[in-house]
């Protein structure tokens, strides 16, 4: 492998590559779930389902990081980028022992929230965000770099390390640990791989980098409250609905969450353009693109909404059927709106931040006291915020196109 710049001719092939990765590793994700979930029985698969989260919610600094890493490396000269992607991947080593850490500190609440007797599968988790947070390092060098077959190769080897390793943790030991254990290890031997392979673009001695830890910590805030923006309805589902119609709503979110991670690759390929000189005309393909994408899903689901409903549930789910396009238009918005944010992070414009939340409260405020507390009185809710935060990204783009600078 070579280190280039993509020129436009090969960014397709390149859009390409990253998009197969991600979706490889979504498949593996996808498929440690579905195996655990056979192989654990419902007691043992909630608890895996539960640290599931605990590493979702923890991976969002490896997010932050890897936006930060980027950004950096798009703004500085050829000749100092291997050690400016040094300091980073040790940056990434550090954030992640720190995240160990703060989840090794909460552990007593986690136990005793979770109901977990053993302690040994709370501190494994809590060890999995070394090399969770290490591999966002590791990406945001190669897309800072812009070396997509680089970075679709440590994306593939660290989705399909975790989901082979869960998968067999999970099949050969039957137990919550073994799994855990499982998605460690694979996730440790695929971020170390990755790196190897990435050793081109790194270069000692590391470069000194001020204000990294500040700017992670801003990158890292947007992007969590994206992640609460496009959960809490899930947990307003649970306190709001039945239990019946908790399920349902269940099985409509996976529809959403196809159509929120679908156009994801869009943003990884074009964000290092938007850091610089070539921002302008990145902005206008992504919004366009990830538009496109989501229209399509939601055209598609509202065509065959029995097959978007069966594919995601099953027959059992079928009263869904005539909504299922809402959920489908809800993940669409909430692409848009994480394309919209990573422009903004592209530029380290911190004010985005205030819009998320502000379209979190949002939703919980319809959510909880305006809208019926039913299956479509949430989805309306959520899609409502999503379209409010996208129009307004929208809103802020344009008129940062017009006046041909950076609004941040």
């Amino acid at each position: 492998m070579t280190s280039t710049t993509p020129s436009g001719r090969s960014l397709a092939s390149h859009t390409v590559i990253v998009a197969l990765a991600l979706a490889l590793g979504q498949a593996a994700a996808y498929a440690v779930s579905l195996v655990a979930a056979r192989a654990l029985g419902p007691d043992q698969f909630g608890v895996f389902t539960a640290l599931l989260g605990i590493l979702l919610i923890g991976s969002v600094l490896a997010m932050g990081l890897q936006a930060v890493a980027a950004r950096r490396l798009v703004h500085v000269p050829e000749a100092d980028r291997g050690g400016v992607a040094a300091a980073l991947m040790r940056a990434g080593l550090v954030g992640g022992f720190a995240v160990t850490a703060a989840t090794l500190a909460v552990t007593p609440f986690l136990r005793w929230y979770l109901e977990i007797s053993s302690w040994p599968l709370l501190i494994c988790v809590a060890l999995t965000f070394v090399p969770l947070t290490w591999a966002g390092a590791t990406y945001g060098v190669a897309q800072g770099r812009e070396d997509y077959r680089r970075l679709a190769a440590a994306y593939a080897l660290v989705g399909l390390g975790r989901g082979l390793g869960g998968i067999v943790g999970a099949t050969v030991t039957g137990e919550v640990f073994g799994a855990i254990l499982g998605l460690a290890v694979g996730t440790t031997v695929g971020a170390v791989v990755a790196r190897g392979i990435n050793i081109p673009l790194i270069q000692r001695p590391a470069t000194r980098l001020a204000g990294i830890t500040g700017e992670t910590a801003h990158a890292t805030h947007a992007l969590l409250a994206l992640f609460v923006l496009t959960n809490v309805d899930v947990l307003l589902a649970r306190g709001l609905l039945s239990a019946d119609d908790a399920g349902l709503y269940g099985v409509g979110v996976i529809i959403a969450k196809v159509a929120f991670w679908l156009p994801q690759f869009v943003g990884v390929v074009l964000f290092p353009r938007f850091a610089d000189a070539r921002r302008g005309r990145a902005t206008v393909i992504t919004i366009g693109a990830v538009a496109l994408i989501g229209l399509s899903v939601v055209a598609g689901t509202a065509l065959l909404p029995g097959l978007a409903v069966g594919i995601a549930g099953g027959p059992q789910y079928a009263s869904l059927t005539p909504i299922a396009w809402l959920f489908a238009a809800t993940g669409a918005a909430f692409a848009l709106s994480q394309a919209l944010l990573l422009t903004r992070l592209a530029i380290d414009d911190r004010r985005a931040v205030i819009v998320v939340w502000g379209a979190a409260v949002l939703l919980v405020v319809l959510a909880t006291w305006v809208l019926p507390h039913s299956v479509t009185g949430l989805v309306v809710s959520a899609l409502t915020s999503g379209l409010v935060l996208a129009a307004i990204g929208v809103a802020v783009t344009v008129r940062e196109l017009r006046s041909g600078g950076h609004d941040g």
